[in-house]
């Protein structure tokens, strides 16, 4: 089901390195380009600055041994375009000093190529200076040959590197694509075990809410009282789908950050106090004993989901605690922090399943009643708020002993 998934990350990631290799490569041979070249003009600019500032003789001046390779290159030139020297000697031919003659009359740095040679050159007027008589102009030229080989050379480098590239970037799309793949497939792994599961949910209580719909419809002159059971299967199989519609829903608006917390100054002991006696009454027919040690407490908060989270951790603190057991809810300040514990004598948690509590969509055992066992996402709910009150959350469990919640949130001020 990957596979085009797969395949797409890994052009689009092969394409994306290749490209940027190549702007890479591209970038060090401009440089390079620039660098060079640059470097003779200076080199051009520099004699220039010589010529007419040091005012030497020529014959010392244009000291042939100076010039290494012919790379600078002097035409001095009398008047009516009358070639004086060229120095090197026969470092030019005949037909190239006639094309630089043409020349004479340009200003400033200028580029010219002449067959497979390339060279940049400067006219410099020297008729009022009497050192140079009897020449008039001093045309420096700078022989390009060198930098041109080594702009091939990098070049070639540069050529062979983005072939190379190539195969390193479809082993990096490769790479990335996997890598990229793995919380997507664990994700769908997820969601197709929690639609799986939420199928079988979701179609037991619509069996059970149709079977005693065609019950009452079969027996219409019955009273109230006499289907009050049947009335009361339907009531709980409609609460129970409920809940599960509104876990998913929450689960769906964070996903999409479309739940805003709504910050304001609250007394987080007046929602756990009431809690605790909302449950009250369901605790006293299970034969529960909850106790609260809960001081008081002001924070900055959203107080219907703080109420939610503590719904849900006393909901399963009361659904896994057996018949005369004991639940212990203490809340204290501590360093600036709100420390909340809920401790149950209940069934625990196994080892194994620890590491897994706070997965969504993770239920655990699948053998409990799934009433007692819910939809797998009342601890990944109970997560997010904490989360999102930049908090901290953390279970301990003793499977057959009992659990404990801790729960740690700032006091904002």
């Amino acid at each position: 089901m990957f596979n085009k998934t797969k395949l797409r990350l890994v052009v689009l990631n092969a394409l994306f390195f290749f490209i940027l290799q190549n702007i890479f490569g591209a970038s060090i041979y401009l440089y390079m380009h620039y660098s060079l070249y640059h470097q003779a003009d200076n080199n051009i600019l520099e004699k220039k600055d010589h010529l007419l500032h040091e005012k030497e003789k020529i014959g010392e001046e244009f000291n042939q041994e100076k010039e290494e390779n012919h790379r600078l290159i002097y035409l001095l030139w009398e008047k009516d375009h009358k070639l004086n020297k060229v120095i090197p000697t026969n470092s030019m031919t005949k037909i190239d000093t006639e094309r630089f003659s043409k020349l004479l009359n340009k200003e400033g740095l200028q580029s010219i190529t002449i067959g497979t040679e390339s060279y940049h050159f400067m006219n410099i007027s020297v008729s009022t200076y009497k050192n140079y008589s009897p020449v008039q102009k001093i045309q420096v030229i700078y022989n390009l040959r060198r930098e041109k080989e080594m702009l091939s050379h990098l070049l070639m480098v540069i050529g062979f590197g983005s072939l190379l590239s190539v195969f390193i970037a479809v082993l990096a799309g490769i790479y990335l694509a996997n890598k990229a793949l793995i919380p997507i497939k664990q994700s769908w792994e997820k969601q197709q075990q929690f639609v799986s599961d939420a199928s079988h949910e979701l179609r037991t209580p619509l069996s059970v809410m149709k079977l005693n719909l065609e019950h009452l419809f079969r027996h219409p002159d019955h009273s109230i009282e006499q289907e009050s059971e049947v009335i009361h299967q339907a009531i709980q199989e409609i609460n129970y789908l409920s809940k599960m519609s509104s876990d998913l829903l929450t689960i769906a608006r964070s996903d999409s950050d479309q739940l805003q917390l709504i910050q304001e100054s609250i007394q987080l002991d007046d929602i756990l106090h009431q809690v605790v006696k909302n449950f009250n009454t369901l605790a006293i027919v299970k034969n529960i004993r909850i106790t609260a040690d809960i001081e008081p407490i002001s924070i900055i908060g959203d107080r219907e989901k703080l109420k939610q989270l503590f719904l849900i951790l006393l909901d399963n603190a009361l659904k896994y605690t057996k018949e005369n057991g004991a639940i212990f809810v203490k809340a204290s300040c501590k360093n600036s922090r709100v420390m909340i514990e809920i401790t149950d004598t209940g069934i625990g948690i196994p080892r194994e399943d620890l590491p897994h509590i706070f997965d969504r969509y993770y239920r655990g055992d699948k053998s409990r009643n799934r009433h007692l066992e819910g939809s797998g996402l009342g601890l990944s709910i109970a997560k997010w708020i904490v989360q999102t009150h930049s908090g901290k959350i953390r279970i301990t469990s003793n499977e057959g002993e009992g659990t404990q919640v801790f729960v740690s949130l700032p006091i904002k001020k």
